[in-house]
Parts: C-alpha cells; structure tokens; sequence
C-alpha cells in the first residue's frame, strides 16, 4: 500500500514542481564549491617516514585476524564508540594507532593528535569520503528505490555523485543570506517555546521528565517551518501523544535505534531480513509517507501563490531552482527533518545544563544577551545574534565539553603521512573529537566550562587552546549541510530563555553514546522567571 500511495504522490510532487517553478523567480543562485584539491604525498616525505606495518596497535591472529577483539565480553574493540576506551587506547598506543585483520573492512587508523587531524582535513581531497550508514544507503538505493530513484543525498554518496548533489544544495544551505530569512519565524517558535516551559513547570519550577521530548518537539517544529514554511503545531498545548507530528518525532527516534544496531552489530540483516532491518524499514516507510505529504502540500501552496516581484524564496522555492528535478529538493528536504530534531535539541539542552553548572557564566552571558534586549518580550533579530560573540562561544564550548557527535571519519583519498607513518591510500581515519578535547595537552583546563577560550578577546584563553580538538560540524567540503540553520535555532532559543530564567539542574546528569551521545537522565531543568 505505501508503495502503491508513494508511486501516487510522486505523481504529484513532479505536477506540483512544474506549477511550482512557473511561479517562483527564474535567478540562478550562486554556486559554492568549497573543493580543495591535494596532491599525492611528497615523494621525500613517505621515503623518510615509518612503514604502515610499523604502526602500533592491536596484533591480527592468523585467519581471524582482529575480528574476535569485536565480539562482547571476549574482546574489547566493541567499545571502540566509548570515550573512555578512547582513552584506553591513547594510554597504550600513543597519538596514532592502527586496527587491521578485520574481513570486509578496511584498514584502521585513529589519530589522537590535532595536528594530525588538521593534516587530513586539509588533504581530504575534491570529494572527500566518508563512511555512511549502510543500512540508510540499502534503503534509499535499493529497498525505496521508487521513492528515491537513485538520489540518496549527501548522507549516503560518495564521490562526483555527492559533489553533484552537494553543489545543487550548497547555495540555498550555507549562505548566510538563507540563515538570515528565518531569525523571525524561529523567534516565533521559540516564544511558543517558552509558553510552553511556563504551562508545563510543576509546582517547585522545573520541568516533567518529559522535557526531552518537549525539546524535539520544538526542534521538529523549528525545521519544518525552515524546510516548507509550514507550523505543524508541535508546541500546541493540546497536541495528543498519538498524533502526526508526534508520531514522526517517534520514529525518528526508532530509526536511530535502529540504524545503531544495524551498523554496530553483525550486519545479519545483510544477508536476511532481521526484526531490527524490518523495524527500520516500517518506521522508515511510515515516516517518509508522511513528509512527503508534508512537502507535495508545500508545492501545492508554491503552486497557488501569485508572483510578488522580489519576494525572499523559501527553502524549497531556492531547492527548486536551483535543480528543477524534486528528487533532489524531496531528499534535502527529508534529511533536514531526520537528521535536525534531536541533534539541535540535544544540543540546546546540554548547553543549558552547563550553564546551569557555572552560574557565573551563566550571569555573564545573560548580561550580554540584557543589553541587545533590554526588553525580554523584544525579538531576536539577526543583528542582534551577529553580536552575542559570548552567547556562541557559550554553545562552541559546550560542544567541546559533551559533543554529540563523539568523532568524525574520512577514508585517505592518496597516500599519506601521518605522524610519521605510512598511510595508505583507502585507509579510514578516525578522529576521536570528545577524547581529544578533554585532554589537557590541548585544551588546558579541560574539564572546566570555559567559554572564554574561544574568543579572540581573551588571548590568555584562545592560544592556548587547538583549534582543531573540536570540529562538531566537520570541516571542508563534507562539513554539516545544516550547520547555519541549527546554530539559528540554537543560538535564539538560549538566548531567549537566559533572558527569560535563571536555569538551574540540581540532579545527576548521564549520557549515552549511541550513534549520537545524549542525555538519558530525565531533563528536569528548573526555570526561574527573572525580574
């Protein structure tokens, strides 16, 4: 039936784009393209360096190799996700280390060296590559290849067929001048935001157990209305738990779940079809059915709007022009709504919890956010967000405290040195972003929240700390699609509650890594209305 319903609505996606763009302007944005190009490594620096076999780490078993270091209980590279192990092997290994006799995978490298770090980042390559989620790729590609019809997006590409994609999307995603259009739009959900903390605070001001969902609530709502312009009433004071846009924040978070076992466990679902690859089909199934209504709504609005010279575009609109086949705006589209609910929610919410921790900072940035709104009822202009250099460096430092992305990977596009040693071409580099930023060799004083550090104005800070031990939204060509819209959201939805309260946590905070590291303890934040 949900192929029968998609066939139908791809129907009218493609009638709909095609009124669509006889009514939106006919101007060509400009293409970006962050490409850097690197050559070969110098013959003289690979001569001189340390062969590849040379590398410490973990000894391969004859036949077997490593693969048995994977398995629960008998090895310990199954905790290769965990920052302690990390830790582990930084201790035993030094700042490089290598994993190898593992079947079906490629060699291994983890760096623990910024310096390092930078060095791959800036030799990535035209068409950098990296890892994606199999299961994501085999369901786009393969098991909804008439939903999709080859267009995967940028999450599950690699090489001239990411660029393609990527260089259609870039305009509308990564100019400043796109962020700008929704600081309005986003202050209004934000507001909504903070009716709702007001109506659901109990009765010694802090927040339900719930206030997670309430977080994704608002998350969800902040990236449809910047996605199609559309308010799906998240924030209602009466939405029911077995409604639409509840039900998708659901199962995104079930694909998560998901997509974690598939990817850190023996892909079986590879070879038959397990529960956990039918459960993500069938969240993955009913959420794209309901997006896709969302979308060919939004086109048949687009379709039925009369021409205003200079009108600003929407998202869509932009997505639109600058690729006249829906696919690509359809797939956009869909991984801005998965991929920006319990990313930016997550991210507001851990940021809050370390201001929480350190009153004092707390204080200094509520006394910078006081004098570009002296009003709290005020709105959060755009101008007035250029100017909170405190409130960024407030949400960069938390960041690097509790990433929610632990590390990133890029897989050597050439040969390479790497401190030292041999790398070669097709070897896929680690770089362990959460353990690396609480050392104290690169970020003195690691443990503590220190916005500071990252504000040019305070140089007994800034120089001492590595630029390159944090890269929460990557770096180079391959860096977060949805950088600037998340900050967007982030950034005026602090701003708007350290106006509005004094935020406190008085519980135990825990975390768990998954395919991201969120907070599983009950977010019960306590909200005191300031004078």
């Amino acid at each position: 039936m949900l192929r029968q319903g998609v066939c139908g609505s791809r129907s009218l996606v493609v009638r709909s784009q095609n009124a669509a763009l006889r009514n939106v302007s006919a101007r060509m944005l400009k293409r970006c393209n962050n490409t850097m190009v690197a050559s070969q490594a110098r013959p003289e620096e690979w001569d001189y360096a340390k062969p590849f076999e040379d590398m410490p780490g973990p000894k391969p078993l004859p036949i077997i190799g490593n693969t048995w270091r994977f398995i629960p209980h008998i090895g310990d590279l199954y905790r290769l996700r965990e920052e302690s192990y990390h830790r582990d092997l930084y201790e035993k290994y030094g700042k490089i280390m290598k994993i190898t006799g593992i079947p079906g995978l490629k060699n291994i490298v983890i760096v623990f060296d910024p310096d390092v770090i930078e060095k791959v980042y800036r030799n990535e390559g035209p068409w950098p590559i990296k890892e994606t989620a199999k299961s994501i790729t085999y369901y786009r590609l393969f098991t909804r290849k008439d939903i999709f019809q080859g267009v995967g997006g940028v999450l599950v590409t690699q090489g001239e067929t990411w660029q393609k994609f990527r260089s259609k999307v870039n305009p509308t995603m990564i100019q400043p001048r796109s962020t700008k259009l929704y600081v309005a739009p986003i202050d209004s959900v934000a507001n909504d935001f903070l009716k709702r903390i007001r109506l659901i605070r109990d009765e010694n001001l802090e927040m339900p157990d719930d206030f997670g969902n309430e977080l994704c609530k608002w998350g969800f709502e902040s990236i449809v209305y910047i996605a199609l312009d559309t308010r799906l009433g998240c924030l209602n004071a009466d939405l029911a738990p077995d409604s639409e846009p509840q039900k998708m924040i659901n199962y995104v978070e079930e694909q998560l779940e998901c997509v974690h076992k598939l990817e850190t466990k023996f892909p079986m679902w590879k070879y038959v079809s397990t529960p956990t690859w039918r459960k993500f089909v069938k969240v993955s199934d009913i959420f794209t059915e309901f997006s896709l209504k969302y979308i060919n709504q939004a086109m048949e609005r687009l379709k039925a709007m009369p021409e205003v010279p200079d009108r600003e575009l929407t998202v869509l609109e932009k997505l639109l022009i600058t690729d006249p086949d829906p696919k690509t705006a359809m797939t956009m589209v869909l991984d801005m709504m998965e991929a920006g609910i319990e990313t930016s929610s997550y991210s507001t919410a851990i940021g809050l919890y370390h201001l929480a921790n350190n009153p004092d900072k707390q204080q200094k940035l509520f006394e910078e956010i006081l004098r570009y709104l002296p009003d709290k009822d005020q709105p959060v202009t755009s101008e007035i967000l250029t100017e909170l250099k405190y409130l960024k460096a407030c949400i960069k430092e938390s960041m690097r405290v509790s990433p929610i992305v632990v590390g990133n990977h890029r897989e050597t596009f050439k040969d390479m040195v790497l401190a030292d040693y041999q790398v070669p071409k097709g070897t896929t580099v680690i770089m362990p972003f959460l353990m690396l930023s609480n050392l104290e060799q690169y970020c003195p004083e690691a443990a503590k929240f220190i916005p500071e550090r990252w504000l040019k104005t305070e140089p007994e800070h800034s120089k001492r700390t590595h630029p390159f031990v944090t890269m929460p939204f990557g770096f180079g060509p391959r860096m977060c699609l949805g950088r600037r819209f998340a900050e967007l959201e982030i950034e005026t939805l602090v701003t708007k509650i350290i106006r509005n309260f004094i935020v406190e946590y008085n519980h135990e905070m825990k975390f768990e890594s998954k395919l991201l590291r969120i907070p599983v303890s009950p977010l019960k934040f306590k909200m005191i209305d300031r004078e």
